[in-house]
């Protein structure tokens, strides 16, 4: 085992793991000293705690060969925060518990006149679980978005809301998009000037807003949300970028970049003006990731105040930081779905 991450930190102070066929873009150089690079350094505190935690870590799952050792590893260094560059240590710790506390279970619901059914999977990306609900009949069903999340410390981490859903066009599918656009009654009224603006084409500016929002996300968070809150986890982190994750996509456009540089025959000056396109639009695709994620967020507590954002990115710490109490009836369709129904929706 020793030798193994050896070779997985030699192989990330290169920028590249080769695990079989496939070359995963991780670039990180591990160290016990301070030092300054343009590389991204992770600070180890304590050499021995932090070989302990890695192989507490990965004593946690059964693995068939060494490629899937590797490719676990590969993900759980690709998830750090700024923040976890300084205290490693903490960082394992945590995801250790992340793997230990799957706290949810399995369970199926009454749904208006469906069902929903809930079950926690085990996930390879971003977390150890992810939450995946399903509206049903009994003999169809349509899947809501899925949450990756991981719990530590009595906090849920959120690093995902994705969808997942591949019957997109099938009677049963558009019949449950109709209720879920009910969801969206009267929230665009209520957005802000700036946001009605440019849907009414008066304004070139995209600015941020709670409408531009999948109504089935907003119903699978609702979900979680009070999911979690009835096992008594009352603070949401919300993980709004992961620079590794950030890096790796960066490398894999300069290589699409290169490999055209190279088949067009573009001279320096070329090169430089299709660099800027290609970096730029790397940029906006990261940034609409991340105020998608966010906007989730700011919708559900457009529904329930009582979800409270305490601290927004960066104002805190790196994460959206939110409060969870009782959630509280209103006359609101998501409450409805929430909550209960006490009147019939047609």
């Amino acid at each position: 085992m020793d030798d193994l991450l050896l070779s997985f930190f030699s192989q990330c102070e290169t920028g590249q793991v080769k695990i079989g066929d496939f070359v995963y873009n991780i670039h990180f150089k591990i160290t016990t000293e301070d030092i300054c690079e343009d590389n991204i350094i992770i600070k180890i505190k304590n050499k021995d705690l932090f070989f302990k935690y890695i192989k507490e870590f990965l004593l946690l799952f059964d693995f068939d060969n060494e490629y899937d050792v590797l490719k676990k590893l590969v993900y759980l260094f690709s998830n750090l925060t700024f923040s976890d560059f300084n205290n490693i240590e903490l960082y394992l710790k945590r995801n250790i518990e992340f793997v230990k506390n799957s706290l949810l279970q399995n369970k199926t619901i009454s749904f208006l006149s469906s069902k929903l059914e809930i079950e926690i999977k085990s996930y390879n990306q971003e977390s150890p679980y992810c939450f995946v609900a399903k509206i049903t009949d009994g003999n169809y069903f349509y899947e809501l978005p899925i949450i990756s999340y991981g719990i530590s410390e009595g906090a849920c981490y959120i690093f995902a809301v994705q969808d997942k859903n591949s019957d997109k066009t099938s009677d049963y599918s558009k019949k449950v998009k109709r209720l879920l656009y009910k969801i969206n009654k009267g929230v665009y009224e209520n957005e802000n000037s700036e946001y009605i603006d440019f849907k009414e084409n008066k304004s070139f500016y995209y600015p941020e807003n709670i409408s531009d929002v999948s109504p089935a996300a907003v119903l699978s968070l609702s979900l979680f949300l009070k999911e979690i809150y009835d096992m008594g986890i009352m603070k949401v982190k919300v993980v709004s970028f992961l620079p590794i994750r950030y890096n790796a996509k960066k490398q894999a456009y300069l290589k699409k970049l290169e490999y055209i540089i190279n088949r067009e025959n573009l001279d320096f000056a070329q090169a430089q003006i299709v660099k800027e396109k290609f970096m730029f639009e790397h940029l906006r695709i990261q940034n609409n990731l991340t105020q998608k994620l966010l906007r989730n967020f700011y919708r559900i507590n457009y529904h329930f105040p009582n979800v409270k954002i305490s601290a927004t990115p960066f104002e805190e710490d790196e994460f959206l930081n939110i409060d969870l109490s009782d959630f509280l009836k209103k006359d609101d369709i998501l409450n409805e779905m929430i909550l209960g129904v006490e009147k019939k929706l047609k």
